[in-house]
């Protein structure tokens, strides 16, 4: 009967709604009777019931029940209405609640957080965004985290900036397609000043690296609440994400080797990571780059990057 409480109703009232609906039209003293419940009591039930729009009281002597179907339908529909009302409030509530926090304590504005990596990603309701570069202290760092596979599952905007470093990593290429696949925004610099994610534009999140590898669940993060601080880190993300190159190692259909092999080029990734990416040797990746550079009228890797993206090949 649990399910019953979430529109409302108590045990008694459902008991009462079940004994209408199977003997309707019988007066008030029968239903007391059968559910051996007091006749005032059972006359409450069905005030109740009536005022949630699932009894019609034609007469006192023996009330009618509503068809369940239109009756719990609106009674849902109403009740959802309502819950979806407080949910709207949520963010604003929390907000100002914060804001209570740190005029009241101002040392909550940073805060170190263990653990809580994850659940603060998880809460992002529109976007998240974050820079990642090595080292990387723990243990599995280049699969993909639950928090980050449920934040794309929802629709939620993803965008990150990676150090080109990272394609050299094991595992790394792999997740970073992956993530792709699945809607993140991913773009590659040469070099990353700092680790960072920002959840909402509200929260900091600036993981630390330690000594050795982390223990599952216990990373270590600075937290930043929202202040003029966290407003001043988004800048940072928006400078270096215009800065950065889109990072496209999906190849789209019809993409031609020549157009894949400039993308790769452009991401930053040494040519042993681009080799083994297309799976050729170094030898045959020179050629193929010393090719594209011909083709391209280019004397070097930027000016083929240049020449390919007037060109309209990127």
């Amino acid at each position: 009967m649990a399910d019953w409480e979430a529109v409302g109703l108590s045990t008694l009232d459902a008991r009462v709604y079940r004994q209408l609906l199977g003997d309707p039209g019988v007066p008030v003293q029968q239903h007391s009777e059968v559910l051996e419940v007091p006749v005032a009591t059972i006359e409450a039930a069905i005030g109740r019931l009536s005022a949630a729009g699932l009894v019609r009281v034609g007469s006192e002597a023996a009330p009618a029940p509503v068809d369940p179907r239109s009756g719990l339908g609106m009674l849902v529909r109403e009740r959802r209405a309502a819950l979806d009302g407080v949910a709207a409030m949520t963010d604003q509530l929390a907000r100002e609640f914060s804001a209570g926090k740190l005029q009241a304590e101002p040392s909550r504005l940073i805060e170190i957080a263990v653990g809580r990596i994850d659940d603060m990603l998880r809460g992002a309701t529109e976007q998240a965004v974050g820079t990642d570069t090595p080292p990387y202290v723990a243990d599995g760092s280049h699969q993909v985290s639950s928090a980050e596979l449920a934040l794309l599952d929802r629709g939620v905007r993803f965008r990150s900036i990676y150090a080109a470093e990272v394609l050299d990593h094991h595992g790394w290429v792999d997740r970073l397609r992956s993530m792709a696949e699945r809607g993140e925004q991913a773009r590659v610099l040469p070099q990353v000043p700092v680790k960072l994610l920002i959840v909402d534009g509200t929260t900091a999140i600036l993981p630390l690296a330690g000594g050795g590898p982390s223990r599952p669940g216990q990373a270590r993060a600075v937290v930043v609440t929202d202040s003029a601080l966290t407003s001043a880190l988004q800048v940072l993300f928006d400078q270096l994400w215009g800065q950065a190159t889109p990072l496209q190692l999906t190849e789209s259909a019809g993409t031609d080797p020549v157009t894949t092999l400039i993308n790769l080029l452009a991401s930053g990734m040494k040519d042993e990571a681009i080799a083994r990416q297309l799976g050729v040797s170094g030898r045959t990746l020179r050629r193929r780059i010393a090719e594209v550079q011909e083709q391209l009228g280019a004397t070097s890797r930027f000016q083929a990057g240049l020449q390919a993206g007037r060109r309209g090949w990127q």
